[in-house]
């Protein structure tokens, strides 16, 4: 199962905090898509709710939600984050 290091569990908190009215049920949603340049990626999206079968991590205060369709390929993997000043920046590891 995807792991969530305690830098990126914080960065999504304050990153939920800061979208007024967000339920406390929101979480990071990670999704197939593909990069600009045509290479497969992921999709790192804000989400109310997991979409149906999507795997939930529970997160110290925040879930994060990994699409069905990726989640052996994130199994091995740690999400981690960096914060500079106001910007996040998320990223994945192997574990």
């Amino acid at each position: 199962m995807l792991a969530i290091t305690q830098t990126a569990a914080e960065a999504l908190d304050t990153i939920v905090a800061s979208v007024p009215d967000a339920p406390e049920t929101s979480g990071l949603r990670i999704s197939p898509s593909t990069g600009g340049d045509g290479q497969p990626g992921f999709r790192l999206d804000l989400a109310v709710k997991p979409e149906p079968g999507d795997q939930v991590i529970d997160g110290p205060a925040h879930p994060v939600f990994v699409d069905a369709n990726i989640a052996d390929e994130l199994d091995d993997k740690v999400l981690d984050a960096q914060i500079e000043g106001d910007r996040v920046g998320f990223m994945l590891a192997q574990a």
